[in-house]
């Protein structure tokens, strides 16, 4: 057996590291939360793959990459991703996911028209990953700590689900563990996603680059008792997006088609919805879409929501969808510590200032891949313990009751840091505000440091909460640096994009000891 690789989130990118360095000879721990798969963003993705094919070259891929993220991408990683996407689609067909190809687009076939795509492909990676001996399945454990000696990774430390501490050692550390979307009040992610993988990147001493881009996808189911739920396009030419008035808003602002606009042009989309919002409801008409065609997909999908849309109209507003920024690697997934490797939403570097649409699964496909490979490969080991590296660090958590005289519970810290983040840090933001936001996260942060959790279930809601302040606070700071709109990320205030100036990406270093940001810019390589 080769080195112990741990991969740290079972999502798609931590599942296709699993099997990557599994399939290189090396025996892998692969931790997640919860359920492996089904509990993560890739789940509830359209199954959507951009990349080259026979008839999209490389070339044009970095550039319409590169034209979408404003030139903040770094340049290397996108040329990486147009050199490895074929060979790494067809590993994911070698592994049973089913695919159509067409033009830029690798699709996910689900067996019916009523499955999520994203479903399809985590339960086939699942089979995979669980069918293969040198790949040990850890779940129910909530990773707390990356572990270092002299400069490198030795392992991970956490809670197991009786809620003991527990260390596993090993010789190489991927982590997988997807963006942050949970920490806004408006989001299309699953609620767990809350920052978790920055909070441990930045505290093992590592930076965290162009924070401050996060995309908004447009239309996301909003109305009282639905589900945050994005709506996918395309959309059918007899659905409209209206305003509380009846117009038409795709015909109003001149945006084409709303299928055109939703996937292309969703960053001005969200921006005009959220105006529209502040004068009444927005509302997607479906009433005069034909009888036969709500089988068809992705029509079907809206048969998981429990409402009438032959005869009501469905709320909708703007939603948080993907983090541009992340820990800073290179093409290869290394990071600024030996041995950890990060791939997957956690990462930077592909997306630059707005994400191209289908380029987040591609993402996890290519740098989940590679970072399990070069992980297997990872020769600092030694320093942990041997392959099984499995021992309790502690006590078995009794960690107490919440502080004696606490007036909120933390769900009421959830939804107030939740609220924090879409008012002071959404699609619209403004020096005033993202001023504001560090202040609230200054008094939360003083109110979540004197609650002491009762019981595993407490104890690591507080770590999900202390993951989510840590994170916002990152996006405010970076954007308070950043003097100029550019892809997904507006200030009123300095409403033009400013190349001169600005063509930089923002990079944050957090120091522990006085719990502070350290902000820098630099040129983009």
């Amino acid at each position: 057996m080769g080195n112990r690789v741990i991969v740290v989130g079972a999502g798609l990118a931590g599942m296709a590291a699993a099997i990557a360095a599994c399939e290189e000879g090396a025996g892998v721990t692969l931790i997640d939360r919860g359920s492996v798969g089904l509990g993560t963003n890739s789940a509830i993705s359209n199954g959507f793959f951009t990349g080259t094919t026979d008839s999209y070259g490389a070339d044009d891929y970095v550039k319409d990459t590169m034209e979408i993220g404003r030139y903040l991408n770094r340049k290397r990683t996108v040329e990486t991703v147009a050199e490895k996407a074929p060979g790494v689609m067809a590993i994911m067909r070698g592994l049973g996911v089913p695919m159509n190809i067409s033009d830029s687009l690798y699709a996910v076939r689900p067996p019916n028209a009523r499955t999520i795509p994203g479903v399809t492909l985590v339960k086939q990676l699942a089979a995979a990953a669980g069918a293969r001996r040198e790949i040990h399945i850890v779940r129910d454990l909530y990773v707390t700590g990356i572990m270092a000696a002299e400069g490198t990774v030795t392992g991970v430390e956490g809670i197991d689900k009786e809620g003991r501490d527990i260390v596993f050692n090993g010789d190489s550390v991927v982590l997988a563990t997807g963006g942050a979307g949970a920490v806004y009040l408006r989001n299309d992610n699953q609620k767990n996603i809350m920052g978790q993988g920055y909070c441990l990147a930045a505290r093992a001493g590592l930076a965290l680059m162009d924070m401050e881009f996060v995309q908004f996808f447009p239309i996301v189911v909003s109305g009282e008792h639905l589900p945050d739920t994005i709506v996918y396009p395309p959309f059918h030419k007899e659905v409209r997006l209206v305003n509380s008035a009846g117009e038409n808003l795709i015909e109003k602002y001149g945006l084409g088609s709303l299928s055109e606009a939703a996937m292309k042009r969703r960053d001005e989309l969200s921006i005009l919805l959220c105006g529209e919002a502040g004068k009444g409801a927005v509302l997607l008409d479906y009433r005069r879409v034909p009888d036969e065609l709500w089988g068809e997909h992705p029509l079907s999908l809206l048969s998981l929501i429990k409402h009438d849309f032959k005869t009501k109209l469905l709320p909708v507003s703007p939603a948080v969808h993907f983090m541009m920024g992340g820990v800073r690697t290179d093409e290869d997934c290394r990071t600024g510590l030996a041995g950890l490797f990060a791939c997957g939403e956690v990462s930077w570097g592909l997306h630059g200032a707005n994400r191209r649409g289908g380029n987040a699964l591609m993402e996890c496909a290519v740098f989940g891949t590679t970072a399990g490979r070069n992980a297997a490969h990872f020769n600092g080991q030694g320093r942990g313990r041997s392959a099984s590296a499995q021992a309790e660090k502690g006590r078995q958590a009794d960690r107490g009751a919440i502080r004696k005289g606490a007036q909120r519970t933390l769900s009421d810290i959830r939804h107030e840091i939740r609220r924090a983040a879409w008012d002071h840090a959404g699609v619209v933001r403004s020096e005033q505000g993202l001023k504001k936001g560090l202040e609230i996260t200054a008094r939360i942060g003083s109110e979540l440091a004197g609650i002491i959790p009762e019981g595993r279930r407490q104890v690591c809601l507080k770590a999900d909460l202390d993951a989510a302040l840590f994170t916002l606070r990152a996006i405010l700071t970076a954007s308070l640096g950043r003097k100029e709109s550019r892809g997904s990320f507006y200030r009123s205030d300095f409403p033009v994009e400013d190349d001169a100036n600005c063509k930089k990406n923002s990079s944050l270093t957090y120091d522990r000891a006085n719990d502070t940001f350290a902000s820098t810019y630099v040129e983009t390589v």
